[in-house]
């Protein structure tokens, strides 16, 4: 019966350790090939020398710092290998895209598996995109050597022995059996504890510069589009999009048009009211002209769904009341997003809501009585590495507005029963809900945002669509509507605790 070999390389034998690993592999005969090694080898030689002195052809790779939780493995690795019979490594965690820095846990959503920690008393269990693959596997380019197995009759590399010390033993054997078509799997039916986080050292990095350049020609090596956040701040212009909403207001428009450089390609009006002389708009607008009036919220969709099918990654949509200042306020939120994993935000600083002073107001004649306040009230600012900051704001305003593509793709579009009231927070707040961005009452902008753009002047108090006498009605009925789904009125939802804004922020930055 050819059953299974466990290979371990460790600094120095612990004859307890070796016990743990025989109870939990459970069946006798089990194979289990302990190396000391104190540097005089690489872990790549002693892979090699483990994938030699073997007696079976199923192999399992473990760290000497592995706590297993499963038993009887053996029998259960024999039967996933008899299962599976195409696929020659398998791993507990592991990505589908490999990026050209060998970091394999760089594209946060590419990657797959799950393995414990524990360190300075705290154990935790790292679940990748929470999938489960027991009764299946999960393709990938490459998986982690913490804890993986290999069929020898099905792969056709060995480990590289260029790569010295005791990294990047895992990442060029996967990559170079995947380059020669073995299939390589993620399982989750095995539970492990790793006793370290994986912090990478000065030897990992001298390995990584040279596993770059012994594979530039095939990295990255991908199974899907997913991006490393290198590569998404590598964007090009032509992936930016700007839509402008404007209702009954040509010299508003004329004015914040104005304002879009002529370099963006997709630059679309969407007019949701009374035409507008042809020499209103700017050259490089696409028109979209709404044949009846629908709402601000529905010129809104209207322009997200042309600037989508474009192809554009980075959308933003403004109100014909908004000036931008500096011409590298699309990049300055582009970037901001991409660092923190915030895939949607909102320029807070539009009227006096979140300005210090500001009150709460029942109609847009109290607010225009506010509209002198200057001076910026976040609730709190967060810096992050590289310079980059947001400031979180107690209430969402709409005139400006960035998100990720991905963020519209999952939100969809703007509630349409909504009429020209709370559509936007309704919009945020679904985009909170799936993990796209901060919590209610702690909204998200770029830090100091008023360097980059500025309402015209009296857009409060002229506003085209606060003045109409539908507006009391269409803010009390998006009210109930508001409450209807979530439970809580726009203005009564409960506030989050700031360790759970940033439980958020950790978790939107971990997965960018």
């Amino acid at each position: 019966m050819n059953l299974v070999t466990v290979v371990i390389c460790t600094r120095e034998r612990n004859e307890e350790f070796r016990l743990h690993v025989k109870k939990m592999f459970s069946h006798p005969k089990t194979e289990i090939l302990i190396y000391e090694n104190k540097g005089q080898m690489s872990l790549a030689e002693n892979y090699n020398k483990g994938l030699l002195d073997s007696q079976n052809d199923i192999v399992v790779f473990m760290h000497d710092d592995v706590i297993i939780q499963s038993t009887n493995l053996t029998p259960k690795i024999i039967k996933m290998f008899e299962k599976f019979p195409e696929y020659g490594i398998i791993g507990v965690a592991g990505t589908t895209d490999l990026a050209a820095n060998g970091r394999w846990w760089e594209i946060r959503k590419s990657m797959h598996g799950k393995v414990g920690h524990t360190k300075d008393g705290k154990t935790w269990t790292s679940k990748y995109n929470n999938e489960s693959f027991v009764d299946k596997l999960k393709d990938v380019v490459c998986v982690d050597g913490v804890f993986f197995m290999v069929h020898k009759q099905r792969i056709k590399k060995t480990f590289d022995v260029s790569f010295k010390g005791f990294h990047f033993y895992d990442i060029p054997f996967c990559v170079l059996n995947y380059l020669e078509g073995v299939k390589i799997g993620v399982t989750t039916k095995f539970e492990i504890t790793h006793k370290s986080i994986g912090e990478t050292n000065e030897q990992w990095e001298l390995n990584r510069i040279q596993f770059e350049e012994k594979f530039k020609d095939v990295l990255p090596v991908k199974m899907t589009n997913n991006k490393s956040l290198t590569e998404k701040m590598s964007y090009g212009r032509d992936n930016i999009g700007i839509g402008m909403v404007t209702y009954n207001a040509p010299d508003r428009i004329k004015q914040s048009a104005a304002t879009i450089p002529t370099w963006v390609k997709h630059f679309v009006i969407v007019n949701d009211g009374t035409p507008y002389d042809p020499s209103v708009y700017p050259d490089h607008a696409h028109i979209i002209q709404h044949e009846t009036n629908k709402s601000v919220g529905q010129a809104k969709n209207t322009a997200m769904k042309y600037l989508l099918e474009k192809g554009c990654e980075h959308i933003f949509i403004i109100e014909d009341d908004i000036l931008l200042q500096d011409g590298t306020v699309f990049d300055k939120y582009i970037q901001t997003s991409l660092a923190t994993g915030i895939k949607h935000l909102n320029y807070a600083l539009q009227g006096p809501a979140n300005k210090k002073g500001a009150k709460g107001f029942e109609n847009l004649e109290e607010r225009a009585q506010q509209e002198n306040l200057t001076d910026p009230n976040p609730r709190q600012v967060i810096k992050y590495p590289d310079g980059f900051e947001i400031a979180l704001y107690p209430n969402c305003v709409g005139a400006f507005s960035y998100y990720q593509r991905e963020a519209l793709e999952s939100v969809g579009g703007f509630d349409e029963f909504y009429k020209n009231a709370w559509e936007h927070v309704d919009h945020t707040m679904e985009a909170f809900k799936k993990g796209l961005t901060t919590p209610y009452w702690w909204f998200a902008d770029i830090n100091e945002s008023w360097k980059y753009i500025k309402d015209i002047e009296g857009c409060i108090e002229n506003s085209t669509i606060g003045h109409t006498d539908a507006w009391k009605e269409n803010f009390n009925r998006g009210f109930i509507h508001f409450k209807k789904k979530y439970g809580f009125g726009p203005t009564e939802v409960p506030d989050s605790k700031p360790e759970q804004v940033q439980h958020v922020l950790n978790f939107l930055f971990q997965n960018r």
